[in-house]
């Protein structure tokens, strides 16, 4: 029997031969198995790690979750039937079609498994690769509540992300509790998942010149606004404001990008977030430059998109008219 052949029904067993249940439940549930520490559960609403892993008398290891009291114990197949939302049979096709090609050590043969896109993209010490999905209508619906319609996602090259692999290891794993999406500038990437903790929110191999949005700007205009997210450049993309975003509110826009800049464009404005991080980074690039810094009441929004989440297109448009006034 070939145990890469797609067509015929594998078992547990079968699959316990070449892949092991720490490897499953680290795949399907972006983690390491440490039987040390207190897990989240990715599968539900849950802002409190009192998850842990178990191995039972008879040897089976199983996520304890007590906040499910229906069934606190789950296996490595109940993850990915819930991972996929489908039943036990379909569950094992999922796991012989998504890790053995990875993880079968007596076999060179490799199961194929479509992906819309595949891209990779690496630094000195990192190889990332990525694959691509479509956008679902929760996605679509997300963006457009910053103003951000799908014409101009698809202007800014903005995808959605089904998985991450890190120098080979599995660094993200679509889940609709936590969507990932990609931002691309030249042959550079950002990954941006909205509802990540501040350790894994971002990651990206853009270096320090690098301005997002970049690509997108006319050759010439009149105004520029410099702001620090490629989601500000989108909203103010869509009200027909040009904008490009620095890195971080850190990182300096270096004397090169500024003299580009100021050939194209007549006048040039900052916003950045009116915190103190947001504050000290405009004044530090207001100061070297000379440039006008844009300000605004917090209990608006933290940035340009919050703004028109919060209150609306017809408010952020008429904050950023009287902005330019000044």
């Amino acid at each position: 029997m070939n145990l890469f052949n797609l067509e015929y029904d594998i078992t547990l067993e079968e699959i316990l031969k070449n892949v092991t249940e720490e490897q499953i439940f680290s795949y399907y549930m972006n983690i390491d198995v440490n039987f040390k520490k207190k897990y989240i559960n990715t599968f539900r609403k849950d802002s409190h790690p009192n998850c842990f892993f178990k191995v039972s008398k008879g040897g089976n290891l199983y996520f304890v979750d007590y906040g499910f009291p229906e069934q606190p114990y789950l296996s490595a197949v109940d993850v990915v039937m819930m991972r996929y939302g489908c039943n036990y049979k379909r569950a094992l096709s999922h796991i012989k079609t998504d890790l053995m090609c990875n993880f079968a050590a007596n076999s060179k043969q490799i199961i194929q498994k479509t992906v819309i896109t595949k891209e990779a993209f690496n630094t000195s010490s990192t190889e990332i690769k990525i694959s691509l999905t479509k956008f679902k209508q929760s996605d679509i619906d997300y963006w457009e509540s910053f103003g951000v319609t799908k014409e101009t996602l698809k202007r800014y090259n903005v995808r959605k992300v089904d998985k991450v692999w890190i120098n080979d290891r599995l660094w993200y794993l679509y889940s609709d509790l936590d969507p990932c999406y990609r931002y691309k500038e030249k042959n550079r990437f950002k990954l941006y998942r909205p509802l990540g903790t501040k350790k894994n929110k971002f990651r990206s191999n853009l270096y320090g010149g690098i301005l997002e949005g970049y690509t997108q700007l006319p050759d010439l205009g009149n105004t520029l606004i410099i702001t620090k997210s490629s989601k500000d450049v989108m909203t103010l993309a869509s009200l027909g404001f040009n904008a490009v975003a620095v890195r971080s509110e850190s990182t300096p826009l270096s004397e090169n990008a500024y003299n580009l800049l100021k050939e194209r464009f007549k006048k040039i404005f900052l916003w950045f977030d009116p915190d103190n991080a947001g504050v000290a980074g405009a004044s530090k690039m207001s100061e070297k430059y000379n440039l006008p810094m844009f300000t605004h009441d917090i209990s608006f929004g933290k940035d340009a998109s919050d703004i028109y989440k919060n209150k609306g297109k017809t408010f952020l448009v008429k904050l950023i008219k009287d902005q330019l006034k000044k």
